[in-house]
Formats: structure tokens, C-alpha cells, sequence
């Protein structure tokens, strides 16, 4: 911007001759005109001012000559009411919503099709999210009671119908006053228990083992038992031998041992007895104390009774007993080896 100053005819050098310019002050000092004489301000603030307009189209303006600054602000009178908004009047402007979630009764449409609809209301004493089908029936609803989440399903009067408490104590309760079923997938851990995922044998019961577990076992004894039979079956080369596991009782009395083919049968009551009698020859008796319980050598498919019936038991109190099975048919079979017994330990 071009200064236009005046003449410096016959005027002081000495910084007493000045000029103000649009607030800024230039002193001659004989030579040439210097801004604020010697290093005052430069700048007369109080010559900026701002000027606010009504409402309009937005705008700032300056003027270079006044130093003043105008400013028109936008005209919002078309958005704002004297009440607060309403999910009725912002929808009633044109606002949208995304093709996956509505609120207030509003359809539920996914890539267009109609999948129900949700309700999210306050009703004073609690506040729920309930969700209908396509029909408007509700069908599953989220509450928040008292500080407890109430998860409840059904039609017509769904609270009939809950499926789950969850309570801010840490409780949580399924199927109050409904008759459905409760279905855990995987394993579950109650009262510092943890339950088995499987189904147990028939007769069995649930039996902690004494380190956080429940597993199914038999039940103890609370009388006369009733004789039982197990068996094993195992493929096995003519004149081979094979190490089997047969699940009885910790303790029983041995009433027979019956084989599906001929064969030598040894029982034990571990396999650390069953390895040491390995090398001995069916012409040999077992020594006592080697930990042979009873043994039988068979033509073929017979029972042959033990008389008088023989006490076996797992040395470990576990319910196994081992043996050794000899095929001795001629040729390679699928011998079945069956013990009848009566328990005596649990």
C-alpha cells in the first residue's frame, strides 16, 4: 500500500515532525520517514473494532480505512424451536437412518428385506430394548431393573417367560418362572466343581475326586451287591501274547473267567507284575507274592469257574484289573475274555 506523506519542507529533523497513517505514527528524521520515531508502538489498537450483523448469509468483512471488521453470522432460525427435538421432528427434516438399525417401533430392514422391529423405551420403573418379529409380536426383551439386567422371551406376556437374571450381587438365575430347559455347551464349573462332558455308565454316579473334579464313578455300596461281569476283547496272532485292561471293581470276588477262543488268561493287580511274569511258561506256577491274582488255560469257548471263588484287587484301589491274554486257537482271533464277579470294595 502506497504512503502518501507530506512535504518535509523546513520541518524539524530531529523526530518531532510526524505523520499518522491508519493508527501508525512516521517521524522524519531528515533523510527519510521512520516508523514510531524511536521504537514506540507501531500499532494503535484501539482503532480494530468488530461489528456484528443479524443473521444472514455467513460472512467477515475489513475495512482497510476504519479498521473495523463485520461479521454476519448464519441464519439457524429454520433449525431451532422453543422445545428440545424429538426423534419425530429430526426425522420430520429429512434425517436418515442406516439399513441395519431403527429405533421407536421403527422397522428393522437389512439389505431390504424386514426382520422384525425394536422398541427402546423408559417405563418409569425400569427402562427395557424389547424386539418384535414381523408380525409386531414381542418376542424377546432386554430390562434393566433395580440395577439387574433381565434377559425375557416369549409372546404376550413375556415377563412369564424369562430366561435369565443376572443380578449386580453376582447371582444369576435361568428359567424363572418359565418351563424351558437350560442348555451349557462345554464344560461347567459350579461351587468350585468342574463336571465332566461326557455321560457316565449306566449305574454310575457323579463322585468329586477330591481335587476340584466330578467324575462318574460307581456308586458306593449300601448293601448286598450283585454279581457283575466285564469284559475285553482283543485281537490277537496265534500263539501271541497281548496286555488288556478289563474296568471292574477296586476289590471283587472272582466267580469265573470265560474265553470266546482258547487261550492262557493271567490276572494281575498291576503292570509291574504283569511285566515281571512276562518270561514265565504256562507249565510254571506263579510264585506267591508275584502279584498273580488267578489264571486259567482254556480248549475254547468255555467258562471256566473259579472254585473256591479267588479275591482280586488293583493294587492302587483303582477300578482296573490287568491281564495277559495268550491266544492259543491256532490261529489269529478276536479273543474275548469275560470275568463274572461280585464287588466287595467301592
Amino acid at each position: 500500500m502506497a504512503i502518501n506523506f507530506p512535504s518535509t519542507a523546513g520541518q524539524a529533523t530531529d523526530g518531532s515532525y510526524t505523520y499518522n497513517v491508519a493508527g501508525i505514527i512516521y517521524a522524519w528524521n531528515g533523510s527519510s520517514w521512520e516508523a514510531a520515531g524511536a521504537g514506540a508502538s507501531a500499532t494503535d489498537r484501539t482503532l480494530f473494532s468488530v461489528t456484528q450483523n443479524a443473521a444472514g448469509s455467513a460472512a467477515l468483512s475489513y475495512n482497510n480505512n476504519s479498521g473495523v471488521f463485520s461479521y454476519t453470522p448464519p441464519d439457524l432460525s429454520s433449525y431451532l424451536t422453543a422445545e428440545a427435538d424429538t426423534l419425530a421432528t429430526v426425522t420430520g427434516r429429512g434425517a436418515s437412518t442406516t439399513n441395519d438399525v431403527s429405533v421407536g417401533k421403527l422397522t428393522v430392514d437389512k439389505g431390504g428385506n424386514t426382520v422384525g422391529k425394536l422398541d427402546i423405551e423408559d417405563k418409569g420403573t425400569y427402562s427395557q430394548i424389547q424386539f418384535y418379529n414381523n408380525n409386531g409380536d414381542p418376542k424377546v426383551a432386554l430390562k434393566g431393573v433395580a440395577d439387574n439386567l433381565y434377559i425375557e422371551g416369549g409372546a404376550g406376556n413375556i415377563r412369564l417367560h424369562t430366561h435369565a437374571y443376572f443380578f449386580t450381587n453376582g447371582d444369576v438365575s435361568f428359567n424363572e418362572g418359565g418351563n424351558g430347559n437350560t442348555t451349557i455347551g462345554g464344560s461347567l464349573t459350579a461351587g468350585g466343581l468342574t463336571y465332566p462332558t461326557s455321560n457316565g455308565n449306566s449305574g454310575e454316579a457323579l463322585i468329586s475326586n477330591g481335587s476340584g473334579g466330578v467324575n462318574w464313578g460307581p456308586v458306593a455300596s449300601t448293601g448286598l451287591q450283585s454279581r457283575k461281569t466285564a469284559s475285553v476283547t482283543q485281537s490277537i496272532a496265534a500263539g501271541a501274547s497281548a496286555d488288556v485292561s478289563i474296568s471292574t471293581a477296586k476289590g471283587f470276588v472272582l466267580y469265573s473267567i470265560q474265553t470266546s477262543h482258547a487261550a492262557w488268561v493271567t490276572l494281575y493287580t498291576d503292570t509291574n507284575s504283569r511285566t515281571a511274569d512276562a518270561g514265565r511258561v504256562e507249565t510254571t506256577d506263579p510264585t506267591p507274592g508275584s502279584g498273580v491274582l488267578s489264571e486259567v488255560i482254556t480248549t475254547g469257548a468255555v467258562t471256566q469257574l473259579i472254585t473256591p471263588g479267588t479275591i482280586c484287587f488293583n493294587s492302587s484301589a483303582i477300578a482296573t484289573t490287568y491281564a495277559k491274554v495268550v491266544n492259543k486257537s491256532g490261529s489269529t482271533a478276536n479273543v474275548q475274555v469275560t470275568l463274572t464277579y461280585l464287588q466287595l470294595e467301592a
